[in-house]
């Protein structure tokens, strides 16, 4: 079966970058933060590695928040929320009391586990841009981040999901993880799970 791939015309299933060794051999894989090489003043370990749920996200691929309001109360929710996670196999990487923040570490995932896409198509290819991408996303790797904030209505819960998928990168000619937006599918499953463990209804 074959599969589209960003920036090919339909009749071609995926652009391959030149081979850098023999045949069949494998291309070398690195993440876009180890790609980059540090700016000036700037040392590699500061920089955190692609994997964490600390590392950045480049500004037009960060998904949206799936926003949800509750009547409970705040520190109920964030305790929910704790626990879902962990139950749901994302456990917490970095937590903020404070501000009831949290991000998980990156977990497997597979398109199959989820009724429909869960990754908006990847840009085009074009200018700046030079990274091949299946169009239709089959794996890859995902963190979830949550925030939990009183309001006048009660306690909102707002949850997004960041998608690493592999990528080849034609003009380096090695393979990358690379961000992928979501389309809120991942959130809104994990949230509906979330309200059935905690039996709650949203406003």
């Amino acid at each position: 079966m074959t599969a589209a791939w960003s920036g090919c015309r339909p009749a071609i299933a995926r652009q391959e970058p030149p081979d850098e060794g023999p045949p069949g051999s494998p291309l070398p894989e690195r993440t876009p933060a180890a790609a980059a090489a540090p700016r000036e003043g700037e040392s590699g370990e500061e920089a955190p590695a692609q994997g964490s749920a600390g590392s950045q996200v480049p500004p037009e691929q960060q998904s949206a928040f799936v926003v949800r309001v509750y009547k409970v109360r705040p520190a109920k929710l964030w305790k929910g929320l704790l626990e879902s996670l962990k139950a749901e196999g994302h456990p917490p990487e970095a937590v903020d009391e404070a501000t009831r923040t949290v991000k998980t570490s990156f977990v497997e995932f597979k398109q199959d586990d989820y009724p429909l896409q869960v990754a908006e198509p990847p840009p085009t290819l074009g200018g700046g841009y030079h990274i091949v991408q299946m169009i239709k996303v089959r794996q890859g790797k995902m963190s979830l981040e949550g925030v939990v904030t009183p309001t006048k209505e009660g306690t909102e819960l707002k949850v997004r999901a960041r998608i690493l998928v592999m990528g080849v990168d034609r003009v380096n000619r090695v393979r990358v993880l690379v961000d992928r937006r979501s389309t809120g599918v991942i959130e809104s499953v994990f949230i509906h799970r979330l309200e059935a463990r905690m039996g709650l209804e949203h406003l």
